[in-house]
């Protein structure tokens, strides 16, 4: 498998990670899933600090919405629209 194949692959397990989590679906596995995937994305692309802050806002987002999850407060509109903005500024930023 090439890199670039690589790449799309890493891209597209996130993608559906990040909706199954948006879902309520196995969050903890699913952030367990984008966690490592972003390790395989950083390893495979030329880093910059834009790419860098972009992983970990999403990574971030991931965590702050599996904690709601757990918490008796549950996941707000809040929650899904910040791990949303987070996985947007990450696909553009490995566009650039």
């Amino acid at each position: 498998m090439t890199p670039a194949e690589m790449l799309s692959a890493r891209l597209s397990a996130i993608e559906n990670a990040v909706k199954r989590i948006a879902e309520g679906q196995a969050v903890a596995a699913e952030a367990a899933e984008v966690r490592a995937a972003l390790l395989d994305v950083l390893d495979l692309v030329v880093r910059n600090p834009g790419i860098d802050a972009a992983v970990d806002d999403l990574y971030r987002s991931v965590l702050a919405l599996m904690e709601a999850t757990a918490s008796q407060d549950g996941v707000g509109a809040r929650h899904l629209r910040l791990l949303t903005e987070a996985y947007t500024r990450f696909r553009q930023r490995l566009a650039a």
